[in-house]
């Protein structure tokens, strides 16, 4: 059975242009308890990757692939990345095999762990190892093998930082899916992609009009979003690998759109009588529009549990914006939020369904806030001069991202739950946009 499993985990990746060998003790125990009260943060060594290239080419993936493993576990509130200008050996000539470690230069720099790495070059292709070993035992603990084309090494650094993670913790890491976000530059709002690091950032669309609300679908191929390029507000579908664009026909103008789980229903917030915003949901093609809210004033931001059964949103039935979840055909309406804040808005579920985060008016500023799936244990997460707004929550379900004001500018942070502290989440080119906010991540890989 094992034998199978591997064969057609490589069958996958064949399809996709990436090789991965199986890695040594992938059913090991769980070494960070992720459910503990306090974790202490484990000293990591990252050094630059070995070039045993041919001719040596492609220098710049030395630095460039151990840097993305950094990036990737320094988000995480369980690691502490040791400064890599304390470094005590010269990676290009230090050996990366457990057995001729010269473990006395790691753990005189207090490092428990060390992320090891070689690669090679030839006719387009990279072949990477990676090894992640224990001073402490001076044992290997988890390697990997990985295959891709050069332009891929990023991904390939990423994967690793994912299944280390996944070896370290019981859960996969978040860095090979990728975010949607708003861009909006002299009025005109477009929505970008780009992959967690902030790197190969592209144009979803591309108008002079207004386009906002970005959500992937569960698979990642489609992204729905709300536009007024025909004069709008309007809800629209763009598959992602042909470009295909689709108009939903709806009964009135839409306010907020989101993907279920089995990606074939939507939920919608829409206003038929330009007046009452009401909570809908439509098949994805089109047909069977039914109205779930049946108030006077607001019902929006409806978002679906993980496994399809409720629908969060937000209503001013009660007076002011708060959060409240129903069955998915719009019964049970609960109100789940009862804290101090007269305002609580943007509900985002947790990828594992536990969680539910929201932006709540806290002393004169939204933040964002999370709480158990039944209102329960309710916390705040930011604290921020400015609005935090529009959080979105990674795969692992382990960090937020939201948008705040720095200096003037709406900027995209991400915050890991465990309160490690804000991380700026920008992309690396478009720097003439004046503003960035309203991210949603893909539950998929990006290749």
């Amino acid at each position: 059975m094992k034998k199978i499993l591997i064969n057609l985990l490589l069958s996958a990746c064949v399809l996709t242009g990436i090789s991965v060998l199986f890695p040594v003790n992938s059913h090991a125990k769980v070494y960070i308890n992720i459910y503990a009260a306090r974790i202490k943060k484990i000293r990591v060594a990252i050094p630059d990757f070995k070039n045993i290239s041919a001719y040596g080419q492609h220098k710049k993936i030395e630095k460039n692939a151990a840097r993305v493993i950094r990036h990737d576990l320094s988000v995480i509130g369980y690691f502490h990345i040791v400064n890599p200008l304390s470094y005590l050996e010269n990676p290009q000539y230090a050996p990366i095999s457990p057995e001729r470690i010269h473990y006395s230069n790691w753990s005189v720099l207090n490092a428990q762990y060390l992320i090891t790495g070689e690669y090679a070059t030839s006719n387009g292709i990279i072949r990477m190892k990676i090894n992640l070993i224990s001073i402490f035992t001076k044992k290997l603990l988890f390697s990997e093998k990985l295959e891709g084309m050069d332009s891929q090494y990023r991904f390939l650094a990423n994967k690793f930082a994912d299944d280390i993670l996944k070896f370290l913790t019981g859960v996969k890491g978040p860095f090979t899916t990728r975010v949607f976000f708003v861009g909006e530059r002299d009025g005109s709002k477009n929505i970008f992609v780009m992959d967690f690091g902030g790197h190969r950032v592209k144009r979803v669309t591309d108008n002079d009009s207004i386009n906002i609300f970005p959500y992937p679908s569960p698979r990642g191929n489609k992204l729905a979003y709300i536009s007024f390029k025909d004069g709008g507000p309007e809800a629209f579908i763009k598959n992602l690998k042909t470009g295909e664009t689709i108009k939903l026909n709806l009964p009135g103008p839409a306010d907020y759109i989101a993907w279920s789980p089995t990606g074939k229903k939507l939920a919608l917030a829409l206003t038929p009588d330009h007046i009452n915003t009401e909570i809908y949901t439509i098949n994805v093609n089109g047909g069977g529009v039914k109205q779930l809210t049946f108030t006077d004033g607001i019902n929006t931001s409806p978002t679906f549990s993980p496994n399809g059964n409720r629908i969060a949103f937000v209503s001013n039935r009660g007076g002011s914006p708060q959060i409240y979840v129903m069955k998915t055909d719009g019964r049970d309406k609960r109100r789940l939020t009862f804290n101090e804040g007269f305002y609580n808005t943007s509900p985002a579920w947790s990828p594992d369904g536990k969680k539910i985060a929201f932006s709540s008016f806290i002393n004169g500023a939204l933040e964002i806030c999370i709480m158990n799936a039944d209102g329960s244990d309710e916390r705040q997460v930011t604290d921020t001069p400015y609005s935090s707004q529009h959080p979105a929550w990674t795969r692992d379900s382990r960090i937020i991202t939201f948008d705040t004001e720095i200096a003037g500018r709406q900027e995209l942070y991400m915050i890991d739950v465990n309160e490690s502290g804000m991380m700026r989440l920008m992309p690396r080119i478009f720097p003439e946009m004046q503003n960035y906010y309203d991210a949603q991540w893909t539950l998929k890989s990006s290749y």
